[in-house]
């Protein structure tokens, strides 16, 4: 992917389809045939006209069938994935921000840059409430012991005063 570009999502869409369809070697037929099973009823064309930029838009259904066929999580379509984290992405027609931003805001993970952060985690699920400053001790003990007792299992960290479980 270019690096000096302004990303907009429908064309980050369209070259990552592109992108891990070549990967997994399957042919536009096959990935309209794996869409088709996922209840979206695209033909060869319209996988080719996605991809060759002849088509606008993509909608929400859509980009979640296609990342369902592809079997990559639908972030990894929406925001490219080598592209340099200070390149810019539009999030809205007025709105650039550089991609690492955009990958954390579509992750649900930071506010865009201007907003509120109490006012973006107050619409997040309880169970994601959860903010830690890692770039301390307190606040890696804490993000330790908070997955400690979460479902997530049991993990393992390595800090200055050696391994924790």
């Amino acid at each position: 992917m270019e690096q000096n570009k302004v990303w907009s999502p429908t064309a980050t869409v369209a070259e990552r389809v592109r992108e891990a369809r070549e990967q997994r070697r399957l042919t536009a037929q096959q990935l309209a045939d794996r869409l088709a099973a996922q209840g979206i009823a695209w033909q060869r064309s319209t996988v080719a006209k996605l991809e060759n930029g002849n088509r606008e838009n993509v909608s929400l259904a859509e980009w979640l069938a296609l990342a369902a066929a592809l079997n990559v999580a639908p972030v990894h379509l929406l925001v490219p994935i080598d592209a340099a984290d200070d390149a810019a992405y539009q999030v809205t027609p007025e709105t650039l921000v550089p991609v690492a931003v955009a990958r954390e805001w579509i992750r649900g993970s930071r506010q865009l840059p201007g907003e509120r952060r109490r006012e973006f985690t107050a619409q997040a699920p309880e169970g994601e409430w959860v903010s830690f400053d890692t770039t301390t001790p307190d606040g890696q003990r804490a993000a330790i012991e908070w997955l400690k007792r979460s479902e997530l299992g049991t993990i393992t960290t390595r800090g200055d005063s050696g391994e924790h479980r």
